[in-house]
């Protein structure tokens, strides 16, 4: 009467095999190379082709439990506890060849044309692997404070498995791959909440509030640098990420005519410490670029400090081919505050704040017959 509880098991195991071909064309090597070099109107990187072969499996189990104790009736304590194995074996290797069909290889005889070549695409082979334990927990306490209302408190040390990358790497000075970039460590997550839920006026009107933080150690970013063959981008760990902030969600329903719902929320979510991260775009490419920067503080790309979410939908009785049902009208719309698409601020990554609108119009039945359009 007092406790229930579950107990589960997961299990997933995947193999991804992919090939691949990337190749440059004729305009190539005055898109990329610099007008003072002395192949720039030559055609060296026509043709140039990098082939991919590479593989990932990836395989997680885990056991897991959480218990829910009624300590009174209106106070109830659920621990969860989750031990969490992951195991991932990647391999990746490129191959270059030139227009004729000749192999590139690193090493050997080095003359100026192979030096713009392998600037562009460099042969590679690699085999990262990941395996790690991870012990996650949480506890969560309510109270009944009143009918409909409810309040609770919640802390969660959990984590975000680590990984590798292999769809090419940076190399160094040799043009061998540096091998510290093809794993990723696992992330290492704190997260604190509190919040009220609330129910009034006869069940007719939710208001539900939170605040919460949430504390990341080796934060995962996807960044890129300046080399040629990994701007694509790969994962890499920052030091330390903080989001914090409220939200909150209300909804009415005075009758089953009319409803209407406003959410919002509130976010601060900033790099707490990553010193060595890429630079943006307006600091890359010129001969004093420094090699990384220092980006603690700013903010976190692809989030928005202010969003917005509201609408509203009436209905009327109504009757349509012979069928008893009701005609409606809804709306639903959202704002949010501008943020930034690139890992780095920079002055060319803001997307501006915007909004989106939804009207639609339509007659449904209890049995489940609905049409509509919308804008």
């Amino acid at each position: 009467d007092r406790v229930d509880f579950v107990v589960g098991a997961f299990g997933f195991h995947q193999r991804i095999d992919t090939q691949g071909t990337e190749a440059h064309g004729s305009a190539s090597t005055r898109w990329n190379l610099s007008p003072t070099n002395a192949l720039y109107n030559s055609n060296v990187l026509d043709g140039l082709t990098a082939r991919n072969t590479q593989y990932l499996k990836n395989t997680s189990v885990a056991l897991f439990g959480q218990a829910s104790w009624k300590l009174t009736p209106e106070i109830t304590l659920q621990p969860g506890i989750r031990v969490n194995y992951d195991k991932k074996d990647g391999y990746y290797q490129r191959r270059v060849f030139t227009g004729t069909g000749t192999e590139i290889l690193i090493g050997g005889t080095t003359n100026a044309t192979k030096t713009a070549q392998l600037a562009i695409f460099t042969p590679q082979t690699i085999a990262p692997k990941f395996s790690d334990w991870n012990f996650s927990y949480d506890f969560t306490a309510s109270y009944k404070a009143a009918p409909g209302v409810l309040l609770y408190a919640t802390y969660a040390k959990t984590f975000k498995s680590g990984g590798i990358n292999q769809n090419g790497v940076p190399v160094d000075t040799a043009n061998n791959p540096i091998l510290a970039a093809a794993t990723v460590k696992p992330e290492s997550v704190q997260h604190y909440e509190a919040g009220l839920k609330t129910e009034f006026w006869d069940r007719r009107a939710i208001l539900n509030v939170s605040v919460f933080r949430t504390d990341i150690k080796n934060y995962q970013a996807n960044v890129n640098n300046g080399q040629f063959g990994v701007l694509r981008g790969y994962l890499a760990n920052a030091g330390a990420v903080r989001s914090q902030g409220a939200e909150w969600d209300f909804s009415v329903r005075p009758s089953e005519r009319f409803n209407a719902y406003l959410n919002g929320a509130y976010t601060d979510a900033t790099y707490r410490r990553f010193v060595d991260a890429p630079c943006p775009p307006e600091l890359s490419g010129g001969t004093s670029s420094p090699a990384n920067c220092n980006i603690s503080g700013q903010r976190l790309p692809g989030v928005s400090k202010w969003s917005f979410s509201f609408g509203a939908e009436g209905n009327l009785p109504a009757k349509l081919l012979g069928k008893e049902g009701e005609v409606y009208l809804g709306y639903d719309g959202n704002i949010r505050s501008n943020f930034s698409s690139n890992p780095t601020l920079s002055a060319y990554t803001w997307v501006d704040g915007y909004s989106l609108s939804n009207f639609r119009v339509g007659f449904r039945t209890e049995d489940g017959f609905d049409i509509y359009g919308w804008v």
